[in-house]
């Protein structure tokens, strides 16, 4: 698919959608130049694990069912 095909499409998807949320994510996704999702070095993949484990030790996270309880309240 080209870029002016994959450029159609996407036009086309959001010419689709008539809810408010969705498309004010979807603007705040494409708006967004540093993304949160931007590609990382090994180095800071590894730091980010590092974290994500102290944070899991330390009692800093959500079961399963916390979220639910809170999706509840979406």
């Amino acid at each position: 698919m080209s870029i002016a095909e994959l450029k159609l499409r996407l036009h086309q998807t959001i010419d689709s959608i008539n809810d408010r949320a969705k498309l004010e994510v979807l603007y705040a996704l494409l708006k967004d130049t540093k993304s949160r999702y931007s590609p990382m070095d090994l180095k800071e993949y590894v730091n980010s694990i590092d974290e994500a484990i102290l944070q899991v030790k330390a009692g800093k996270f959500s079961t399963v069912d916390d979220l639910e309880k809170e999706s509840e309240r979406w």
